[in-house]
């Protein structure tokens, strides 16, 4: 695959009510990039929350709903905020182009299309966004681990507990601490207890099979699992397989005098968020209580 046609890799967003600029921009791209297309704004929004383009093109002049009160409806919304939107119009005066650009824009294209143009100007956003998304995330893995960090992790539970608010659904999270993870460092050093810390990371990340599940490093030796639309009984079924997978890992710890190997406890929360005063700060509380019954209890078990 050539340099050209792997920075032309993407997915774009067509909402535009003529369908010969539709198809013109889907013969231009033709396999490099994937077109998705609709031709009114309310079907666009919905189109852009459901498959998350990298850029969207979009008409201003619209029947109903128009390309400026698409763009503040699809900025309104947290999870597609930040989507880069092209302007495509026959409108070409400065303070048309203002007006886009205020609101959120990143280029404005005027009408009739200029084939060169517009396949140069989209190579040009896409390669910027997958910059972007690749500086992104770079920042939200956890370097040692190289699963989430805190920071991602914050990010991902603030977005799944409105979507769970909005959706009315329950939230589980997992909390996930080593046992006797000081005697390991203190006993084998601490150049084996960063590799105890990526078998474990490892094992613990084979629990959860959804996409939609993220494991996350909350500190230390401590990891957290956020499961969207989960029950407590399945919550609890996926924090048991945690345990399994460590506990099979079979690696010395002799600093642990109940099982002389390397596990861990588990904390299990589940909430359908319902009112202002729980938040999901307050899930993870009741999680990290649950850990620390579980660790009372005598540790390499889970409490919910």
């Amino acid at each position: 695959m050539s340099d050209q046609s792997s920075a032309m890799q993407g997915k774009i967003l067509v909402i535009d009510d003529d369908p010969i600029i539709t198809e013109t921009i889907e013969i231009l791209f033709d396999s490099d990039v994937t077109v998705l297309s609709t031709d009114n704004g309310r079907d666009g929004i919905a189109l852009a929350a459901e498959e998350k383009p990298d850029l969207i093109l979009l008409d201003v002049k619209m029947p109903d709903m128009d390309g400026y009160e698409t763009c503040s409806e699809l900025r309104l919304n947290p999870d597609i905020a930040d989507i880069p939107i092209i302007f495509l119009t026959i409108k070409n005066e400065s303070t048309d182009e203002a007006t886009g650009l205020e609101l959120g824009a990143i280029d404005y294209i005027a009408k009739p299309i200029v084939p060169q143009i517009i396949k140069a100007r989209v190579k040009n956003h896409l390669t910027q966004k997958r910059q972007r998304d690749e500086l992104e995330n770079l920042s939200t893995i956890d370097a040692l681990t190289g699963i989430a960090n805190r920071r991602r992790l914050d990010e991902y539970l603030d977005t799944e507990w409105r979507r769970a608010t909005r959706n009315k659904y329950s939230l589980s999270i997992l909390m996930i601490d080593i046992d006797y993870f000081k005697s390991y460092n203190d006993n084998y050093g601490h150049q084996k207890g960063n590799d105890c810390l990526r078998a474990v990371a490892e094992a613990v990340s084979l629990a959860p099979r959804r996409p939609s599940d993220l494991v996350a490093r909350y500190g230390g030796e401590e990891f957290c699992i956020v499961l969207p639309d989960t029950e407590l009984a399945s919550a609890t079924e996926i924090a048991e397989r945690v345990r399994q997978n460590v506990a099979g890992l079979e690696q010395e710890n002799s600093g642990s005098p109940e099982y002389g190997i390397v596990t861990v406890s588990v904390g299990v929360a589940t909430a359908t968020p319902s009112s202002d005063d729980f938040n999901f700060d307050t899930l993870l509380e009741l999680a990290d209580k649950q850990l620390y019954q579980a660790k009372e209890s005598g540790r390499n078990q889970i409490s919910s």
